[in-house]
């Protein structure tokens, strides 16, 4: 749509910087990509102040991680302050929404501070990387809105339902009504749609037209049953929805037909995983807005890194490369090597003229193989281009080409439908979260744990594999065990039967139970924050110390070589390497954390009767490599069970006796 109708009162138009999954602090040890979250975030921060918006939209997972570093969270506010305070006016009139902005002292947009002097505002959601359900309750961009640099708005506070209510924002002749949905876990969205517990609220009609924006934060693109967000399932009053998490960059708004309303994917402006569709060009937008209608204006982004994703099946060269004499992993080597090169030549054509973009490109080459001799040591030929690509270490990717059976004909009657269904689903499910409760469901009585939900283990895993929250397993357990406390006491249960009422606590116990925790963490958070915080007319005068409680990408790592074998049967969910940051209460010791492999959680990603009997065994690792709690060794699930059992009971017969 075009708005350069010149009968148009410029006064009347509302601009607004769009970007989103900026994921600061992305491999921020890493010496050669360390910096590139942080360029191109400052470059979408230059753009906006140079096309004078009226105020910036962020569409989730500012930061890379659930607790950023120390670097992260200062680079970030050091760069919010260069160009988003001044002494210009700002255009926008807030009418309402003061109720939408979490973390925020005057508990209103920023620019309505006293206190403070913005030019530019930032409105934002929380994304899967930044959100507050780490254990304390409060995200990264608390911690922003409360400094005053961001308007933190579309956070989620009770999972049993979600109610979305718009921002409503004016300039001139143009009403907007934004919304913000924050991400939830696609699976808990899905159940919350179903069940008609998500409620959108539009402005009535009687105060003007409104132009109905909506920002998201979900999976757009169908992983699987209950994986995804579909589009039909927002509403059609919607003119345009902002579609974060994705990280293919396809700004240009698509029109979805069934919904009546347009729908625009700004990608990510840093490259955090070596996929193809994070080889598209980076763009930001400029939207612009007039009354119920729009314009975006694509702008590319010239500071990011080069980056050439290629694919390559070995078959289709073999006769070619003459694969059926000599040594066949030598010709695939060569042939990889000829590869790389051409594309490193190719990547000098993305190079802009941007000072501060980097030069190094990110380079990767995909090869499809159906047999091991065609492999070779990739690390090795990375090494030769060292010094001419940024990630030489995983530059090589090797994916097996595996031949699907052909599924045999079989009766449509509704109970093998169901249970084909169900099987699909099964074999659907990607997230080890999901993994990890399928398979301690399905353990034999014998095995099965005495305490600990498998809901519980789940969201342990969720919050460890998805946020890097190192403390998670450590504070879900404290938080497990005062919760089956207290359902012990409140029930009065005499001592013969504690390990029947746990039982029952285990099986009752849900997945908005585990979050319910979070939330009661969260509101004595807020409730100390409110008690020391004064008020602005006071806070002048008074000097008063105020606490702060803090509680689809894979991260750089330090690759090393391992058996092909091992990498064919399993698959590894979790790679974190070592660049996560410090994990908050943890010691310095004074040595560089970055050289630390954190632990690898390596699971079947096939049904469940065709798991490993490891399983139990690899999890016990996957997690010893991340509690400190002063539990018996050797570290095992089943371990931490009967700990927890034990010290209910004793806790149990101590506040009996008292």
């Amino acid at each position: 749509m075009s708005l350069d109708d010149g009968e148009i009162d410029l006064n009347d138009i509302i601009r607004i910087m769009i970007s989103s999954d900026n994921h600061l602090g992305y491999g921020e040890k890493d010496p050669i990509r360390g910096e590139d979250s942080f360029i191109a975030f400052e470059e979408m921060l230059e753009l906006a102040v140079k096309e004078d918006v009226d105020f910036i939209l962020l569409g989730g997972d500012l930061f890379h991680d659930a607790v950023p570093s120390q670097n992260a969270l200062f680079k970030c506010m050091n760069l919010l302050r260069m160009y988003t305070f001044g002494d210009k006016p700002i255009a926008v009139e807030l009418i309402d929404g003061n109720q939408q902005f979490h973390g925020a002292i005057n508990e209103s947009v920023n620019y309505e501070d006293p206190n403070l002097n913005v030019a530019i505002p930032v409105y934002s959601i929380h994304g899967n990387h930044d959100d507050p359900s780490s254990f304390g309750g409060l995200s990264s961009l608390d911690l922003l809105s409360t400094a005053g640099l961001i308007n933190y708005f579309g956070r989620w506070t009770d999972l049993t339902k979600v109610e979305i209510s718009p921002i409503l924002l004016k300039k001139g002749a143009t009403r907007l009504a934004l919304y913000g949905l924050s991400h939830i876990h696609d699976a808990r969205l899905s159940r919350l749609f179903e069940s008609r517990k998500v409620q959108i609220q539009a402005p009535s009609d009687n105060d003007g037209e409104w132009f109905h924006l909506m920002v998201v934060h979900q999976n757009r693109a169908d992983r699987g049953p209950k994986n995804y967000l579909p589009e039909i399932a927002l509403p059609e009053f919607l003119n345009l929805i902002i579609w974060g998490h994705e990280h293919d960059c396809h700004i240009e708004p698509q029109f979805n037909a069934q919904r009546n309303f347009y729908v625009s994917q700004p990608g990510s402006s840093v490259c955090t995983s070596l996929s193809e569709g994070e080889a598209l060009q980076k763009h930001v937008g400029i939207l612009e807005i007039y009354k119920d209608k729009f314009q975006m204006k694509p702008i590319p982004l010239k500071t990011v890194r080069p980056f050439i994703f290629e694919s390559v099946n070995v078959a289709s060269l073999a006769d070619e490369l003459h694969l059926d004499e000599g040594d066949v992993s030598n010709k695939v080597r060569d042939m990889a090597e000829k590869r790389a090169t051409a594309m490193i030549e190719k990547a000098k054509e993305m190079v802009t003229d941007h000072v501060k973009q980097p030069k190094l490109p990110n380079i990767r080459l995909r090869i499809v193989y159906s047999d091991e001799e065609q492999m070779f040591n990739h690390i090795r030929l990375g090494q030769i281009f060292n010094d001419r690509v940024a990630n030489p270490a995983d530059m090589i990717h090797f994916k097996k080409l595996i031949k699907k059976a052909k599924a045999e004909k079989s009766e449509s009657s509704p109970e093998k439908m169901k249970v084909q269904f169900k099987r699909k689903e099964s074999e659907n499910i990607t997230k080890v979260e999901d993994l990890v409760e399928l398979y301690y469901n399905n353990l034999d009585e014998s095995k099965s744990l005495k305490v600990l939900s498998s809901k519980a283990l789940a969201e342990v895993c969720h919050q460890m594999v998805e946020r890097n929250d190192n403390n998670a397993a450590e504070n879900l357990i404290k938080s497990y065990q005062k919760k089956a406390l207290d359902y012990l006491m409140d029930n009065m249960v005499a001592e013969e039967n504690v390990n029947v009422e746990l039982q029952k606590f285990k099986q009752e116990i849900t997945s908005d139970d585990i979050f319910n925790l979070l939330s009661s963490s969260t509101n004595k958070v807020r409730q100390t924050l409110k008690q020391n915080t004064p008020n602005l007319e006071n806070s002048r005068a008074s000097n008063s110390d105020n606490e702060n409680s803090d509680d689809d990408c894979l991260p750089l790592k330090n690759v090393r070589a391992t058996g092909a074998k091992k990498n064919e049967t399993r698959t590894a969910v979790n790679k974190r390497g070592g660049t996560s940051g410090r994990a908050r209460g943890s010691v310095d010791t004074g040595r560089t954390r970055s050289t630390r492999l954190m632990p690898q959680l390596e699971i079947s990603t096939k049904s469940v009767d065709e798991y490993p009997d490891d399983m139990d065994v690899e999890l016990d690792r996957f997690l010893s490599g991340y509690c400190r709690m002063a539990i018996p060794r050797p570290f095992q699930v089943t371990n931490i069970d009967l700990y927890l059992q034990q010290l209910i009971i004793f806790s149990s017969r101590t506040l009996s006796n008292d």
